[in-house]
């Protein structure tokens, strides 16, 4: 059976693992990832509680933020209470051996001003209670503290409470933020560090390899994904080696089935961004212009609505790049049918980011009427949002370039304003000046409601 690139990166941690957690002097073990191994640390920490893991350590989980120090150790004593009550009161499954723990947190532990003493002496005391054998451990995991600037002062001071050698804390940083490093070089007989380097890209790649290797997909997902690391790596060359595979192996396998049509069109979006990355330009619009060509020749494929997904899709892109290059009468004409396009497919959040950019880019290229028509037809279009939608789209954007106009030949103050009004609120002005500088919305409810107070 071919073997799973993730389950041997998750099996080579166990073995770092169990290297660190034999350092006798050891308390607390780092991990430290890259910024791409996070999620692969974090299904590490899943694994360890596994039933049918080579990992027989007793692992707990802590999502506790730390924001007060002297009351960190009772969320965390509240977690750890929750967790054994479950333990102990849930129907297990026939292959698990069930024994119950007969421990509870004492809260009269907190002998002295040491703000971590009452989790540490609790946690000591289950791990005496669970009397593991040499070589095996408690751990604490921490999850969510991590983030927080007081955990450190909090480790510090469960340093100083002496954690008992049959403990370990667990914790993690990355190698571009290391959080944790101070506090490693000043304590590191303490702290064990285990440093990964799992090369998730390789693991992508490998991934997508597996499967029959007669199907063209799986030789497809193999060079985008190698195509997609190489751009990464700002290896444009070898990006758009793997692209052109891509393409080539999508167009071989067209008549057989119309959907790969698709993944060319993700192909040529792809590359075209890539160039715009590496600041090339005309290579970009070349790259453009074949995506809006591939979507125009889906028409011949398909009777049903993939050839308008696609149109709008590729014009939202060529359109982009337009943009950049300071062509904004092209950029106008290619949003502008996005923008009908997106609406007859009823999706109202493209839409309005499409008129935006109509209607930007026709201000900008001296065509007025054409901006206000557009920016006036978005704002009627989408007045019936509802709020959530409101608040996640860029409708406010559309009053922001409006209201920049002489405006009142195509709609009228009192109607602007009362949909902007029905859209934010009585403070809707200030959303509309703020937009783009994510707003507080908390702090215009509250501006709303003493409005309605006086």
């Amino acid at each position: 059976m071919q073997s799973n690139p993730i389950q041997q990166r998750i099996e080579l941690i166990g073995e770092k693992w169990e290297e660190a957690k034999a350092n006798k002097d050891a308390r607390i073990i780092r991990i430290k990832c890259q910024a791409d191994e996070e999620e692969m640390v974090d299904t590490f920490y899943t694994y360890m509680i596994g039933t049918d893991t080579p990992v027989l350590d007793i692992a707990f989980h802590f999502d506790s933020a730390c924001n007060n120090l002297n009351l960190f150790s009772t969320s965390l004593l509240k977690e750890l209470e929750e967790v054994i009550y479950i333990w102990n009161n849930s129907r297990k499954s026939g292959n698990i051996d069930y024994v119950p723990v007969n421990w509870a947190p004492d809260y009269t532990l907190q002998k002295d001003k040491n703000p971590a003493t009452l989790f540490v002496s609790n946690f000591n005391s289950l791990a005496k209670k669970l009397d593991l054998e040499d070589g095996l451990f408690t751990v604490a995991i921490f999850k969510r503290a991590i983030y927080d600037k007081d955990f450190i002062v909090w480790l510090q001071h469960a340093i100083k409470a002496n954690i008992s050698p049959a403990v370990k804390f667990l914790i993690h940083d990355t190698i571009a933020k290391p959080f944790f490093q101070k506090l490693s070089i000043e304590l590191p007989l303490t702290i064990s560090t285990i440093p990964l380097n799992l090369n998730m890209s390789k693991a992508m790649e490998q991934i997508a390899s597996m499967g029959d290797p007669k199907d063209p997909a799986t030789g497809y997902r193999r060079e985008f994904m190698k195509m997609m690391n190489a751009m990464s790596a700002n290896d444009e060359n070898e990006a758009e080696k793997c692209g052109q595979k891509c393409i080539d192996i999508a167009t071989q396998n067209l008549s057989k089935d119309p959907y790969w049509i698709l993944q060319v069109v993700v192909v040529y979006n792809a590359l075209g961004n890539d160039k715009i990355k590496h600041k090339k330009k005309p290579e970009a619009l070349a790259f453009a212009h074949k995506a809006v060509e591939t979507a125009i020749a889906s028409k011949t494929y398909f009777d049903n609505e993939v050839p308008d997904v696609l149109m709008a899709q590729t014009l939202m892109f060529r359109g982009t790049v337009f943009f950049i290059q300071g062509d904004n009468g092209n950029a106008f004409s290619d949003f502008n049918i996005a923008f009908d396009a997106y609406k007859k497919q009823g999706n109202m959040p493209l839409a309005i980011e499409a008129c935006r950019m109509a209607g930007k880019t026709a201000l900008k290229n001296g065509q007025k009427i054409n901006g206000i028509k557009v920016l006036t037809e978005g704002i009627r279009f989408g007045k019936n949002m509802d709020q959530d939608m409101v608040r996640a789209s860029t409708y406010a954007g559309l009053f922001e370039l409006l209201l920049q106009t002489n405006y009142n030949s195509f709609i009228s103050t009192e109607e602007l304003h009362g949909i902007a009004r029905h859209a934010y609120g009585e403070n809707w002005s200030s959303v509309i000046n703020t937009w783009q500088k994510a707003p507080d919305v908390s702090a215009i409810k509250q501006k709303e409601i003493e409005a309605v107070q006086d």
